[in-house]
């Protein structure tokens, strides 16, 4: 089994975030460029373990602000994912389809977001929960486990009361990394994923990222991340090339 160079590169830039101990809701939106395999948006919740036994909401990124996941609390005896996976002390990794054939009483908020598959990672030593919502499905595999498996172990050094004074702080856009020469390179005549497409035609249509994210239900920092991605799959540089050069729609 070996791991790809998305997922090495992933598993290093996890590691390296963490390290620098970032608030709960930066870390989320850093984690949602760095935890699919295949290089796509996460949209991440990341939830705490109280005395009384329910799980609250910590930090998102991705979910619109009226979202009631911001308000969602778990106890630790429902059977749901996120409990489940705690109380297992293992990542639980399902696709769309499986969720409600195992659970078939789980109700998942925000409906009006596409995606494909779950992730639950909890992090046992502190109390935490991290749910990843990908926007693909995943493979069923020992290498895809073993891989979430890592990201659970990294994410598990994760500690706010253990921040090192002078640490520097990460950079809160993901624009740098994503608009590198590389980076382009690697995107370049990608195939664009469901949510993409869906953005793209709002782009064309003229709506902007606050506009987009209030249609589609997403947080506008997602929304202005994806569009960099788009941009990235289509080669161009922004809305301006988008429209001058009138490009399709690639699937």
């Amino acid at each position: 089994m070996e791991f790809s160079d998305r997922q090495i590169h992933n598993l290093f830039e996890t590691a390296r975030i963490v390290y620098l101990c970032p608030e709960p809701s930066e870390l989320c939106t850093q984690l949602a460029t760095r935890i699919c395999p295949q290089g796509e948006l996460v949209k991440v919740y990341l939830a705490k373990l109280d005395h009384d036994g329910i799980f609250r909401t910590v930090a998102t990124f991705g979910y619109a602000k009226e979202s009631k996941i911001h308000e969602y609390q778990v106890g630790l005896f429902r059977t749901v994912p996120m409990s489940d996976a705690y109380l297992r002390l293992e990542v639980l990794i399902l696709n769309k389809d499986e969720l409600s054939i195992k659970y078939p009483t789980f109700q998942t908020v925000d409906q009006r977001s596409p995606w494909e598959s779950l992730v639950v990672t909890p992090i046992t030593s502190g109390g935490f929960v991290f749910v990843f919502r990908l926007q693909v499905p995943l493979v069923m595999s020992k290498a895809t486990q073993t891989y979430f498996e890592a990201i659970g172990k990294i994410l598990s050094f994760y500690r706010r009361d253990n921040i090192q004074s002078g640490a520097k702080p990460i950079e809160s856009s993901v624009s740098t990394s994503l608009n590198n020469a590389s980076r382009h390179d690697e995107l370049k005549d990608r195939p664009l994923t469901k949510r993409q497409r869906t953005i793209l035609t709002l782009i064309q249509e003229g709506l902007t990222n606050s506009q987009i994210a209030g249609e589609i239900g997403y947080s506008e920092s997602l929304v202005r991340q994806e569009t960099i991605l788009i941009y990235a799959k289509l080669g161009v540089r922004g809305r301006v090339d988008l429209r001058a050069e009138n490009k399709s729609l690639r699937v």
